[in-house]
């Protein structure tokens, strides 16, 4: 797929987008350690698991994780672990940025 192809950037986007909420981000950030179940994703990310669920299910729309059922439980884990070396890449461009600019004002 060439890079100039929409589809692509439709869904760059559309990842950009899923990853743009901070528990989203701290769901992604829990998995790097392989799969977990829900009932004890929510505690860490500090929400029900209701809430966790709907949370997970704008990164599963994008493809960032998967589920597997083991009867009531339902456990997750991302798709393609190379979204933690983009996620890397950009945390330390923050940092830099941080650092060289003092601060960076936050729209939340």
């Amino acid at each position: 797929m060439r890079l100039s192809d929409d589809r692509v950037y439709e869904l760059h986007a559309a990842v950009f987008k899923a990853l743009g909420h901070p528990k989203r981000m701290r769901v992604i950030d829990l998995l790097r350690d392989g799969e977990e179940c829900v009932c004890r994703l929510a505690p860490q990310v500090g929400v029900t698991e209701a809430n966790l669920s709907q949370l997970l299910a704008s990164l599963r729309q994008v493809g960032l994780v998967e589920t597997r059922r083991d009867g009531h439980a339902v456990y997750y884990r991302v798709r393609d672990r190379r979204i933690f070396d983009m996620i890397d890449q950009m945390r330390a461009v923050l940092a830099d940025q941080l650092a060289n600019a003092g601060h960076i004002a936050l729209k939340v």
